[in-house]
């Protein structure tokens, strides 16, 4: 069976991709979740074989310029008692966490340091284990301050769904934008199934443009942007967000 990932905002979703923390959750491509979002798979993994496909790649990037902590919790699962999941969270490989326990922190309360403008490597993920057709794990991540305590509005949240009934053309009905060509300059080309407001973003996860864009095909307006890499957020009246990867010449 083929992974199935999407980044699926629900109805109580904030819009937009902002960061009030200093850190951002990115994918192993470096494209940002949104917080809020839902990853959905269709594939489970098992302690022997932990499926590359089944895991929720996570890139905790620092984007300030000075350290950081930021630690990693199980907020809630659901049909499962987090017995077959794995959270790698923290730095290197096997710095893995198993079973996990609904409210617990990884890979502590007091959380890992990342250093300015790096991250903790392409070895953090959450894998689910669990062969049950359902199961959910809400993630909260939040920055740490040095007296050890939570910082307010820092918090981050992702949801792992495994859900073994879902099929690729489930998620072609979810994704609501297709960009063309995703190399260009001046302008892309944008087809929409809804209305949506559309943010750009740079490799920083800073918002460069924010504009709203009605269902169809349409142009999306590139101008004045720096050449490089930029992720397009598309954020539908329904609350569904599609967010695609372009590189301005």
């Amino acid at each position: 069976m083929k992974k199935l990932i999407l980044s699926m905002l629900t109805i109580a979703a904030v819009s937009g991709i902002s960061y009030a923390q200093d850190f951002s959750i990115t994918d192993l491509d470096m494209v940002p979740y949104e917080n809020n979002s839902v990853h959905v798979f269709n594939v489970h993994g098992t302690f022997e074989n932990p499926l590359d496909e089944a895991k929720l790649h996570l890139v905790i990037n620092n984007v300030s310029a000075a350290p950081i902590k930021v630690t990693g919790q199980v907020v809630e699962m659901t049909n499962t008692d987090g017995t077959l999941a794995q959270f790698c969270i923290g730095g290197p490989s096997g710095n893995c966490f198993f079973p996990l326990t609904e409210g617990a922190y990884y890979p502590s309360e007091q959380g890992g340091i990342i250093e300015p403008g790096s991250n903790w490597g392409n070895f953090d993920y959450l894998i689910n284990l669990d062969p049950t057709e359902l199961a959910e794990y809400k993630l909260r991540f939040v920055q740490i301050d040095g007296d050890g305590n939570e910082m307010p509005e820092t918090s981050f949240f992702l949801t792992y769904r495994y859900d073994s009934s879902m099929v690729v053309s489930d998620v072609n009905s979810i994704a609501i934008a297709e960009v063309y060509p995703t190399v260009a300059k001046g302008f892309t080309n944008v087809t929409l199934k809804e209305n949506a407001a559309v943010q750009i973003l740079n490799v920083e996860g800073k918002v460069v443009k924010s504009i709203n864009m009605r269902s169809g095909n349409a142009q999306l307006d590139l101008s004045g942007l720096p050449g490089g890499v930029y992720w397009v957020s598309f954020k539908g009246d329904s609350g569904v967000a599609t967010t695609k990867r372009i590189v301005v010449k």
